[in-house]
């Protein structure tokens, strides 16, 4: 977590999740066109920022994360540092996915904090009124994010460089993102379709079956996509 926070990328990351809460209520706020329409959009800020956030940036701050702790400490020589210690390969491994899990959880945090005071500054917003709902969506949302980060893990485990993993990462998320479209049953199996699973815990339309069917399949996403990067690390040789 120490070696996150040092680099620039991370403090950027979190930079742009609290400053894009706060332009996108400054924007509201100068449009006040209807003050009803934009009052009901500044109640569902945090909500809109979620799906804006784990639709790109999220993902694509994961499989820079995922680079740094895995592709770019080989390229720098750094990981043989770690592994002459007297610490079995399987908690270096469980430490770096760990760190990764704290930043995603940190990020997700911080973007709901600045989403509902940015939404306090809009006219006639009731942010008040749908904390628990936008606090449920968003530790919904750690789930999928968690299952992706796992996957860009293992992913950037295949280069001994930063750029071959990040490159590789955004051509599968991608490709997973446009599929969908081509051969629409796939979105059903497809981990990169749940990005937006935050959206059915909004409100009561989808029964709890629904929403226990797919927890399992993104957490059978995170078992498998866990166990195959473990496997890679514990096997290669650096």
């Amino acid at each position: 977590m120490e070696k996150l926070w040092k680099r620039r990328r991370t403090k950027g990351s979190l930079l742009l999740t609290l400053l894009v809460p706060a332009a996108a209520a400054m924007l509201l706020s100068a449009l006040q066109t209807n003050a009803g329409v934009l009052g009901s959009l500044g109640s569902s800020l945090p909500l809109m920022m979620l799906s804006l956030f784990t639709f790109a940036p999220l993902p694509v701050v994961l499989f820079m994360a995922a680079a740094d702790s895995f592709s770019g400490e080989a390229a720098a020589r750094t990981i043989k540092l770690v592994l002459v210690r007297p610490i079995a390969r399987t908690k270096v491994f469980a430490s770096k996915v760990l760190a990764i899990a704290v930043y995603v959880a940190v990020l997700l945090a911080a973007l709901w904090i600045a989403s509902v005071i940015s939404g306090l500054f809009v006219p006639k917003a009731n942010v008040a009124g749908s904390l628990l709902e936008s606090a449920i969506a968003y530790t919904a949302a750690f789930v999928p994010m968690m299952a992706v980060g796992l996957m860009a893990v293992f992913v950037a485990q295949c280069f001994s460089n930063t750029t071959g993993a990040m490159t590789l990462s955004l051509l599968i998320y991608a490709a997973a993102k446009l599929l969908p479209f081509v051969l629409p049953q796939v979105s059903v199996w497809s981990v990169f379709s749940y990005t937006d699973w935050h959206v059915l815990w909004i409100g009561n339309a989808v029964s709890a079956v629904k929403l226990l069917s797919s927890f399992f399949l993104l957490l059978a996403y995170c078992i498998m996509a866990y166990t195959a990067g473990w496997i890679v690390f514990d096997r290669k040789q650096w």
